[in-house]
């Protein structure tokens, strides 16, 4: 079982700080629709404020209880696992699975390929952060962090709506 979870706080800024970003739409309605496309679930969107939880909730609400899932009952399927925390261990508090980082540059000496957490046994937790990045310095200790998505590029800065995608199609191939 994989399920997945995108946090907003504790997150870096440009200058390598702790900061919390937004919540946006695109956020809750991406990574429900990679999710669902996967099989990965639930899907947690982790955000410290209860007016962006709010926010989530109306997003939801429209597509889970209105018009929305009505028009398009496939969006309304995708939101179906989605689930509110207001900070990554009440996340796990939620799971036992074993918990996974992301990051372009993993600060662990090792790191594990995607490919190799898709042959574990039991449920597994993929963490990926907003802005420039998780502040795992404020996070619990994870079981370890997946090696870096490599491109054939200069830059080295993916959205985490695309680093979703490409590591969950390595996942399940």
């Amino acid at each position: 079982m994989i399920s997945v979870a995108l946090v907003h706080h504790p997150v870096l800024n440009r200058l390598g700080e702790s900061t919390t970003t937004a919540v946006t739409s695109m956020d809750v309605h991406d990574f429900s629709r990679t999710c669902a496309m996967y099989d990965a679930s639930p899907v947690y969107i982790v955000h410290p404020a209860p007016g962006m939880h709010a926010m989530v909730s109306d997003i939801c609400g429209y597509w889970l209880d209105g018009e929305g899932g009505k028009r398009n009952p496939g969006r309304k399927q995708s939101l179906q696992n989605l689930r509110l925390a207001y900070c990554l261990e009440e996340v796990i508090d939620q799971t036992s699975a074993n918990l996974w980082y992301t990051s372009a540059s993993p600060p662990a000496a090792s790191t594990t390929p995607i490919e190799e957490v898709a042959r574990m046994e039991g449920p597994q937790l993929i963490v990926f952060g907003t802005g420039w990045g998780l502040n795992h310095h404020h996070l619990p200790t994870p079981t370890g962090w997946l090696s870096a998505i490599e491109g054939i590029g200069k830059v080295r800065h993916l959205s985490v709506r695309a680093a979703l995608a490409i590591y969950l199609d390595r996942l399940r191939r």
